[in-house]
Order: structure tokens, then C-alpha cells, then sequence
């Protein structure tokens, strides 16, 4: 049974808890929901009276750790969940006072009574790695573009059961796909959320929702926020929401495209971006390229961590399948976009999906390009599609590496990357192989419906 510590954990910032407390006293708050992830990224949440959050801002809560597994509980572990007040976010009501109590939001992280973190939180996981960023003179940060599919409610034998829309790239979609899409964003918006646009993509049902960019912990936490808030509100809509990569063989795949940024910690000066070079890329932002490159296959297992992400890999369709850069290609690992006058560089990294955990992927991520850049290392030469595209036999002769092509391939080459053993820690590096594992292991048992169809007559 969880309880309330009886001690302080850990030196608070005061002031942001006394906003917190105020906040939720102005806005008449009944319930607080403590969140936090899980190992493969799910959300995780306990819910608390308004009157006791005072008291876990300074105590923290006590609770089961094991719930932090992933689904493989076999025995408790007693750690606390720290609040982060910054997080606090007050959600819209829904259906009235007195059909609902007002509630609000509050991320946490894991920490054990000693006060230090527990090693298999990822938000803390992810907290680590961007300090030993900064500790480098880096700020780095992230916007990004998810992308999800909307269906109908009702669970079709057959599959996924899509919506009969026409609509497609920025189209605006029928009432009910353009209404729901309306509701996301005002919502997000409300609770402060980073929100940039949103539109119609190209398959049938699928969206997009841009977050502007911000600090790696903030944008994890607001991932967090999105795919709940987007699950909710197609609901009470009548839909399903589906982050699924690739739902079904015959539509885009959906995907989660991260532009990174790099400036200084000293003045903010953007460290992607040089003017005087040919390219007006910096040095920097080549080994940051050259060390996620060079990383690509194992990072593959914590930003693409299903059995059904590597489907969409393998259907291309603005999916990259080879560890390549380019300024122009939809084929591509890391992108550069183009920039405008006066604006920031970026690197856009298009393999993750939104089935990740955004805490270990972010500290994937970063912890890769931080290795190229200790290594001073540098990328191969772009391949542009703006002349040629490559096909697969071309890239082999060229020697660039292919993606893996299954969870399985991935995992192996997680197993053996020190880089991100170093970054996600022992704890987490050999729990995440072990639940990943033991589903890719789960799904090679499995008899699928293509196979029926193949051989069942053989």
C-alpha cells in the first residue's frame, strides 16, 4: 500500500512549489494525477487529493516500483515518486462539476529513500544524459512532428478499422476528423502545451501534430501529454486513436521525426548552423551526424522498439532504411533542412516512432551524438535525391549501412553498443533487452493471418 515518506527527499525549488500549491487552491483542483513512465513508455499514475499534494511536493509518495518494469512485476520495490512542480498542468473540465472532478497533472521522477535516483526511471535516465550535455557547453533541444492514425471505434475481425475518409496531404478532412483534430489542439493548448501546427497527412484518418521545440525533459513529458490527450478526446468522439506505426499494409506509415538543435549553454549561439561554410554547416553538427550514423542500428531498438515498427522501416514511404544523411531525400536517416534567413539550424532524425519511450529515446539520441563529437568524427557524404534516387543495390555499393530490418536485428545490436549501455545505465539497458526480447520472441511464435492465407492449403 502506498503512503506518504516522512521525510524530505531531495532540496526543493520552493517557490515553483508554492506556485504549484497556489494554483491548484485558485483553480478549485479535487485530484492530482502523480505521472511517470514506465520502461517501454507507457504512462503510469497515481491519483492523489488535492490537499496532500503540499505534502508531496516536500515528502514525495511511496509506491511499488515494480510498476516501472514494463509489465514484468515479481516482487515490490519501495521508491518515491518526486513531483516536478514546474509539470503542474489543470485540465479542461469535462461534462461538468458535477459529473466530474476538476483534476490536474503532475510529472515525477523516481528516486529511492536515500534521495538519489532510482537507476530504472527513464525521465531521470534522460536527466543524467542532458546534464552531461550541458556539462559540455551544450544546450540542446527539440521539436518535433508526430504523426497517428484515427479510426473508427469499433474493432473490425479484420484489422484496423479505418475511417471512410477521402482527404488527403493538408486537406481538411471531414467534419468529424477536422473537429476532433480542432479539439487536440485547443486542449493542448490550454494546458501548455508547446503546440505549432497540425493537418491532415496523406493516409486515410492520419494526422499530424507539430510541438514546437524546447528542452529534451520539457518535450518528453509533453509526448507524454499528447498521445493522452489525443487517446481522450477521439473517444469522447466516438474514434480510436492508433500511434501504431504501420496499422495496415496498404497505408503511410506514421512516424515521429525529431529536429534537433544545438547551441551554446554560455550565450545561445545556435551551433548547428555556419555561415561561412559552403553548406552552412558547422563542424559540430557534422560529428553530431556522423555519431548518430555511426550508432544508428543499436539506437534503432529505443527509437523504433516494436515488432511493428519495423514494418514501416521496411515500406519506405518517407521511412528511411539505410543509416544515411541528406539535404534533400525523404530516404534519409538525418535530414538538414532548409533553412530561412536568420533562423536556427537543425538535424531532423526520421526513424523514431511515437511507440517509444521519449525519455530513453531523447537520451539515445543525445548520448549518440555526443559520442561523435568526443570523437571528433566525420559522416560520410551526403546522398541527395535531388538529382538520383538510390535504390537498394546502389547503396550497397556505395557501403551504407542498412537499418535493421526487424526488432530482433535491432536488439542484437543494442547488446553489444557501450555507448548506450553507458547512457541508459546497466538497470535499464538489460531490463529494456529482456521485455524487448521476450516480445520479439512472443510475436516469432505467433501465426499470422498472411500465413494462414500463404500456406494454409499447402
Amino acid at each position: 500500500m502506498a503512503t506518504p515518506s516522512l521525510t524530505p527527499l531531495v532540496p526543493r525549488d520552493h517557490a515553483a512549489d508554492e506556485v504549484a500549491r497556489e494554483r491548484v487552491v485558485k483553480e478549485g483542483v479535487q485530484l492530482v494525477d502523480l505521472q511517470f513512465s514506465d520502461l517501454t513508455g507507457g504512462v503510469k499514475s497515481l491519483t492523489i487529493p488535492a490537499a496532500l499534494l503540499a505534502s508531496t511536493l516536500t515528502q514525495g509518495y511511496r509506491f511499488d516500483g515494480a510498476a516501472l518494469t514494463g509489465g514484468a512485476r515479481h516482487h515490490e520495490i519501495d521508491l518515491y515518486l518526486v513531483p516536478d512542480p514546474t509539470t503542474l498542468a489543470v485540465f479542461p473540465g469535462v461534462g461538468g462539476a458535477s459529473e466530474r472532478a476538476k483534476r490536474a497533472r503532475i510529472y515525477c521522477s523516481v528516486h529511492r529513500r536515500d534521495g538519489q535516483p532510482f537507476a530504472g526511471d527513464p525521465r531521470s535516465t534522460l536527466q543524467r544524459t542532458l546534464e552531461d550535455c550541458a556539462a559540455a557547453g551544450f544546450d540542446y533541444r527539440v521539436g518535433l512532428e508526430i504523426e497517428y492514425y484515427l479510426i473508427r471505434g469499433d474493432q473490425a475481425a479484420g484489422g484496423m478499422p479505418l475511417l471512410p475518409d477521402q482527404a488527403g496531404y493538408f486537406d481538411l478532412g471531414e467534419d468529424l476528423i477536422a473537429g476532433t483534430r480542432d479539439e487536440i489542439v485547443a486542449t493542448l493548448h490550454e494546458i501548455g502545451v508547446g503546440i505549432g501546427g497540425a493537418h491532415h497527412e496523406t493516409g486515410p484518418g492520419q494526422e499530424e501534430l507539430d510541438l514546437l521545440p524546447t528542452g529534451g525533459v520539457k518535450m518528453a513529458d509533453q509526448i507524454m501529454t499528447v498521445r493522452q490527450v489525443i487517446r481522450s478526446v477521439a473517444q469522447r468522439r466516438g474514434l480510436r486513436a492508433t500511434f501504431m506505426p504501420k496499422p495496415l499494409t496498404n497505408v503511410p506509415g506514421s512516424g515521429m521525426h525529431l529536429f534537433q538543435r544545438l547551441a551554446s549553454l554560455d550565450d545561445g549561439t545556435d551551433l548547428i548552423r555556419a555561415k561561412d561554410a559552403p553548406d552552412e554547416l558547422s563542424p559540430l553538427a557534422r560529428q553530431v551526424i556522423a555519431g548518430q550514423l555511426s550508432h544508428a542500428a543499436a539506437l534503432c531498438a529505443i527509437t523504433c522498439p516494436t515488432v511493428n515498427s519495423y514494418k514501416r522501416l521496411a515500406a519506405g514511404h518517407r521511412a528511411p532504411r539505410h543509416a544515411l544523411w541528406a539535404r534533400v531525400g525523404q530516404a534519409a536517416l538525418i535530414r538538414v533542412p532548409a533553412w530561412a534567413a536568420g533562423e536556427d539550424g537543425a538535424l531532423e532524425l526520421r526513424c523514431p516512432d511515437a511507440m517509444a519511450n521519449p525519455y530513453l529515446a531523447f537520451a539515445a539520441v543525445v548520448a549518440c551524438a555526443m559520442d561523435g563529437v568526443r570523437a571528433g568524427e566525420e559522416p560520410p557524404s551526403p546522398l541527395d535525391e535531388s538529382l538520383v534516387a538510390y535504390d537498394e543495390s546502389e547503396l550497397h555499393k556505395l557501403g551504407v549501412p542498412a537499418l535493421p530490418r526487424t526488432l530482433g536485428q535491432a536488439l542484437d545490436a543494442l547488446a553489444g553498443d557501450d555507448v548506450l549501455r553507458d547512457a541508459l545505465g546497466e538497470y535499464i539497458f538489460e531490463q529494456l533487452l529482456s521485455v524487448k526480447r521476450a516480445e520479439h520472441d512472443e510475436y516469432r511464435r505467433y501465426v499470422t493471418p498472411w500465413e494462414l492465407a500463404r500456406y494454409g492449403d499447402g
